[in-house]
């Protein structure tokens, strides 16, 4: 019965999450959580909601827990650094760590547009032009159309690499 149950709360908090009502969610999702404290969709629900409601540490501390339990989760990986990124005042290692969690993000998904566009902003924030250049390359081959990222690597190419 406890699978049931904590399978109605997940799906309540996720149908919450879908119509805005993130506090209402988060208080299904916890009721989930305590019968099932070992499901990866529950932090990740969980994070979620705490990212909408823009409390960016809870979403990311759940984040990180959902990555815990299911280290193939691509789009925990993806969220997390997103979480940091929306970070005020963050630094270089959240950056750095931010980034390693777009290249996860890609690694499980080679064809994750979003994750290779925004590991090239980190890099490019990091200094590292060139390794920019190559995730937008990625970027352009996966959807040759890509506007922001052919943007981002003229940028790039002529105000940080001085090329034409």
């Amino acid at each position: 019965m406890a699978e049931q149950d904590y399978k109605f709360y997940l799906n309540e908090g996720i149908d919450k999450t879908n119509q805005g009502k993130f506090e209402e969610a988060l208080e299904a999702i916890e009721k989930a959580q305590k019968l099932n404290p070992q499901n990866a969709l529950i932090y990740f629900s969980k994070a979620i909601a705490y990212h909408n409601l823009n409390e960016l540490r809870a979403a990311y501390e759940n984040y990180d827990k959902a990555i815990k339990l299911d280290n193939k989760m691509v789009d925990a990986y993806y969220n997390k650094a997103q979480a940091i990124l929306a970070f005020e005042d963050k630094t270089e290692s959240e950056y750095k760590e931010a980034l390693k969690l777009l290249e996860r993000a890609t690694e499980l998904d080679e064809k994750f547009i979003d994750a290779h566009y925004y590991a090239a902003v980190v890099k490019k924030q990091l200094g590292e032009y060139e390794s920019a250049i190559e995730s937008l390359d990625k970027v352009l081959e996966i959807e040759p159309k890509a506007p922001y990222s052919r943007a981002l690597k003229k940028l790039i190419q002529q105000k940080y690499l001085g090329q034409k």
